[in-house]
């Protein structure tokens, strides 16, 4: 899997792609089998899954325990899996894992949005920095994983710079071969915002 072509694919947080990076770098260590129980202490002895099945089948033991779960990439929640239509199995795709955390990072972001103009190119990056930390922040409270966003941001501060190979992208895998992808993610649009049919031509004599 190629990280960088798989968030520049998949990623609707557009506006910083840097923090998507760095929170599939950091914890997750670009595992996009990772899954930790927040509820109990890590079990060292306990060997990490190695495939989506395997880890949807230990998510779900763990969950039937009481257990509260990060899962893949972006250490998404299983209540922002269901939000968002998906199975527990899916959730170790990088590309839906990608799209659904980052899905709400744009949510924080538009929570954390100053609406004041900036004047100066100071003023400009300093907002730039207290918007990260808001959005880390809440995403920290939604995961309810202590001291995320510092290691995000301890992440952010040696992140160097990568390129991806445009044949990497998850996208160029024939639609048929995979459950994931911008064309397979989210639920269908309701009725009431789904395109129009056409109409019939008329045929006036």
């Amino acid at each position: 899997m190629d990280l960088l072509a798989t968030i520049l694919t998949c990623s609707l947080y557009a506006s910083d792609d840097a923090v998507v990076r760095a929170i599939a770098e950091g914890p997750s260590g670009k595992n996009p089998y990772f899954l930790v129980n927040t509820a109990a202490p890590a079990d060292g002895l306990v060997a990490p899954p190695k495939t989506e099945k395997e880890a949807a089948t230990r998510g779900q033991e763990l969950m039937a325990q009481g257990g509260r779960l990060l899962l893949g990439l972006l250490e998404v929640t299983p209540s922002w899996i269901d939000a968002f239509g998906q199975s527990l199995e899916s959730a170790f795709d990088p590309c839906i894992n990608i799209a659904i955390g980052t899905a709400m990072l744009s949510e924080f972001d538009a929570e954390c949005a100053d609406k004041v103009p900036r004047r100066t190119e100071r003023a400009r990056r300093l907002e730039r920095t207290n918007r990260r930390v808001c959005v880390l922040r809440k995403y920290e409270a939604a995961i309810g994983a202590e001291d995320f966003a510092d290691a995000i941001l301890l992440e952010l501060s040696v992140q160097e710079p990568a390129s991806a190979s445009i044949e990497g992208a998850p996208i160029f895998a024939p639609p048929g071969a995979r459950t994931w992808g911008p064309d397979r993610l989210l639920m269908p649009l309701p009725v009431a915002l789904a395109p129009p049919a056409p109409r019939a031509a008329v045929l006036r004599p």
